[in-house]
């Protein structure tokens, strides 16, 4: 019993707010494969290469470290007319906590892409599918019977019997995703996916029925062209797994330095709101067919006074490659700033 509350307390603390099982990142549109299968392929060029990382708690706790990284190439055949499809792959790693707690993540991912509309509306449909390993460091767990009034010796055995250090399972999830040109001025785009489609078993203990829930994530946004050097993007995330749901609600606000062949350079800054959890701040720049971003959580939680309101950081960079250089980079949403 001791052990199974320890274990209970560990990973629901390891795991954040409203994400459960899954991990999450404050920059969730540079991480487009993660946020919805959908998106694979979706973008102006001919592939596209990204990396994230983030680093959280470091502050009070062990930090929990995550390292994500994606891959995709678009496709076009003459047999399709406007339409495309995409292939990609998706790649993450994240250690929590005192326990380290790992979840390693390889999955491939599948995109169609239908205009629709004198090619006003995209419709996009995407799956994706691998194996997930999760395992946990024992010995780095402390029980009660290990200590000697306030003082912890290691010495002292804990007489708890543990499950396998290492458990493997499939994951499949799915999405969909809508495009919307309404202007030169303005777009729109929200888009629906579900992960743990295959309600994938997860325990450590072989007699065990322990299933992973769905989870649901919606986004939306829109890109607003205020004048020929400012761009508003709006942009909303709402996720959800059993009872535990959380959103994401900001802005980003992009002006442009330089925008001549070859050379554009738009210099970008965004500030978001994580429920009840965080307050999101995301300078970044734009350069060519790079994007590079840098966010900082301050921390509005109930822990803000153990963590001094310092949340986690973030980095990403997102290159597409374009067989024609002349193209330069182009917005296309959803994966906005790209």
């Amino acid at each position: 019993m001791k052990k199974l509350i320890v274990l209970i307390l560990g990973l629901a603390f390891s795991l954040n707010q409203g994400y459960s099982q899954d991990i999450h990142f404050s920059q969730f549109q540079a991480s487009p494969l993660l946020l919805n299968p959908a998106n694979t392929g979706n973008y102006v060029g001919d592939y596209r290469v990204g990396l994230h990382y983030r680093n959280q708690w470091k502050s009070f706790i062990k930090p929990f470290v995550t390292y994500a990284g994606f891959f995709d190439k678009k496709f076009k055949k003459e047999l399709l007319g406007k339409d495309f499809w995409g292939a990609g792959l998706v790649l993450y790693s994240d250690k929590a906590g005192t326990a380290e707690f790992g979840t390693q993540v390889a999955q491939l991912a599948l995109g169609y892409h239908k205009k629709l509309g004198a090619d006003k509306h995209l419709i996009s449909v995407g799956i994706q599918g691998g194996v997930v390993q999760k395992g946990i460091n024992y010995d780095e767990l402390k029980f009660g019977n290990q200590y000697e009034s306030v003082f912890y010796n290691s010495e002292l055995q804990n007489n708890e019997t543990y499950g396998d250090p290492s458990i493997i399972y499939p994951q499949i999830q799915a999405g969909l995703n809508w495009q919307f040109k309404f202007s030169e001025k303005l777009n729109f785009n929200a888009g629906v996916s579900m992960f743990n489609l295959n309600s994938p078993k997860e325990s450590y203990y072989k007699d065990s029925d322990n299933k992973l829930n769905t989870r649901f994530t919606i986004n939306a946004g829109s890109d607003i062209k205020y004048n020929d050097q400012i761009t508003i993007s709006p942009a909303i995330l709402v996720s959800g797994q059993t009872k535990a749901t959380e959103f994401i609600l900001g802005s980003d606000i992009g002006y442009k330095v330089r925008d001549v062949p070859m050379l554009k350079v738009q210099a970008l800054f965004g500030i978001y709101y994580r429920s009840s959890d965080a307050l999101i701040f995301v300078p970044g720049l734009q350069y060519n067919n790079y994007r590079f971003g840098i966010s900082y959580d301050i921390n509005l939680s109930s822990l803000r006074t153990a963590s001094k309101s310092r949340g986690g950081i973030e980095f990403s960079i997102i290159y597409i490659f374009n067989q024609n250089p002349k193209l330069g980079i182009k917005r296309n949403l959803p994966c906005k700033r790209l």
